[in-house]
């Protein structure tokens, strides 16, 4: 079921946030890794990055939840270095971590870079879709308040070193609309927030990713119930955005 379009030409306002000076050019075809990075100051810096992945980035939005455009933005790679403007919020950016993800300002930056360059024109449509529905459990939920209510919101993971949980968690300052957005991207599918939790949050906890014969762990969905949350199958209104038009960049 189709609940609602909403359109976004690629049309920028006056007001609209841009970059000082960017710059836009193919990747290099021996360069594997991929990553996108903000230093001190708000230069970001982009690696071998499709056109999708730049939506994902720019538009807060799980890949399976990108839709439409050439066959060319899921193949074709591009790296980015842009600069905000002195005296914006994002030059005054000094990330404890520079692979932490860009503040909201340069999201629409980045959005407005996408437009200018890669002339690209979408629309978001909301569709009713399968889902988890994320709650708090019985006894309550058991994240912490933040350590630090100042350090930049992320839930970032990696690994144990143990054999039946080799995968972890780490939640900073984060609240449920960055826990459940990272819940959705390893789950590849939307999660709904019924928690009714304000605030931010931190949080570790041990899980197993995928499938592994030497793991007996819990996956992710069994393991939220040991910070006290629960994860249940559903459907609900999903957002999706709809690359209506793109074009390869050509100079900078």
């Amino acid at each position: 079921m189709r609940f609602a379009t909403f359109l976004f030409a690629g049309i920028l306002s006056a007001q609209s946030p841009t970059f000082e000076v960017a710059t836009v050019k193919p990747a290099n075809p021996g360069i594997g890794s991929t990553g996108m990075l903000v230093y001190p100051g708000g230069r970001m810096t982009v690696t071998n990055y499709t056109l999708r992945m730049l939506v994902h980035e720019a538009y807060l939005i799980e890949d399976f939840l990108i839709e439409g455009g050439p066959k060319w933005a899921s193949e074709e790679r591009y790296d980015i270095i842009a600069t905000p403007p002195a005296g914006s919020q994002s030059s005054k950016v000094n990330p404890r971590n520079i692979k932490l993800p860009p503040i909201e300002e340069e999201r629409l930056m980045l959005q407005a870079l996408l437009a200018e360059r890669f002339k690209l024109a979408i629309h978001e449509e909301t569709k009713e879709a399968p889902a988890f529905a994320l709650t708090v459990a019985g006894q309550g939920h058991k994240m912490k308040p933040p350590k630090d209510p100042d350090d930049f919101p992320v839930v970032t993971g990696g690994k144990t070193g143990h054999p039946d949980t080799p995968d972890f968690l780490r939640a900073y300052n984060a609240s449920m609309q960055h826990i459940t957005k990272r819940f959705s991207d390893m789950l590849k599918r939307p999660v709904v927030d019924r928690t009714g939790l304000q605030g931010s949050f931190d949080f570790f906890l041990e899980y197993v990713q995928g499938i592994s014969e030497d793991a007996h762990g819990p996956s992710l969905v069994t393991a939220v119930q040991s910070i006290g949350l629960k994860l249940t199958q559903t459907r609900a209104p999903v957002r999706h955005v709809i690359i209506d038009e793109a074009e390869k960049p050509t100079g900078n």
